[in-house]
């Protein structure tokens, strides 16, 4: 059996399943410290899985803004005055806090890059989830959102749609979930620590 923390929250793999925390493994940090990397990596019978933990439960309000592509009111507003001062040449202003999608998709970008090197270079921890490079190899991209349950479904679905989308280019599946008991095929158990 594995277990494995990510903040308040202990994701518990049966016998035979490998996981890790790969943003937490010493070539990670000693490499590629600096970069952002999915959470968890999950391997068993061939399949993997990537999984983003974003653990918003007792916080939704404040994660609120991050459910949604469109930019907050505030960010909007700061625009327009930079650009009424004609500071737009010398200053950019984005969100403090990225659409969860978007987040999740550069996390997976510099992951890829930093496994890929990790193969490269032989890296022996790292060695059961490389298989994501081989052709025909399953890998799901997972995000583990924890919400307020009445709102979760229709929060999910949304998101699900465009994380799809964003993930099309890279010829992968994915799925919002709130509970990963309920991912086909992924065997682990959430719990709240």
């Amino acid at each position: 059996m594995t277990q494995l923390v990510e903040g308040g929250l202990r994701l518990t793999f049966p016998n035979g399943w490998q996981a890790l925390k790969f943003d937490d493994t010493p070539w990670h940090r000693q490499q590629f410290g600096h970069h952002q990397a999915m959470d968890v990596f999950a391997t068993h019978a061939g399949q993997h899985w990537w999984i983003e933990i974003k653990d918003c439960e007792r916080f939704e309000q404040e994660n609120r803004p991050r459910m949604s592509p469109a930019e907050p009111r505030e960010v909007e507003q700061a625009r327009t005055w930079v650009k009424s001062e004609g500071l737009e040449s010398c200053v950019r202003l984005t969100r403090a806090k990225p659409f969860i999608i978007d987040e999740l998709i550069e996390k997976l970008r510099s992951t890829l890059v930093t496994v890929l090197a990790a193969k490269r270079q032989g890296e022996a921890e790292l060695q059961p989830y490389v298989a994501v490079f081989d052709q025909g190899v399953p890998f799901s991209v997972i995000l583990l959102l924890t919400w307020d349950i009445a709102d979760f479904n229709r929060l999910a679905q949304r998101l699900q749609q465009k994380l799809n989308r964003a993930l099309l280019p890279y010829g992968l599946q994915g799925l919002v979930v709130n509970d990963l008991g309920r991912v086909a095929g992924l065997a682990c158990e959430v719990t709240r620590i």
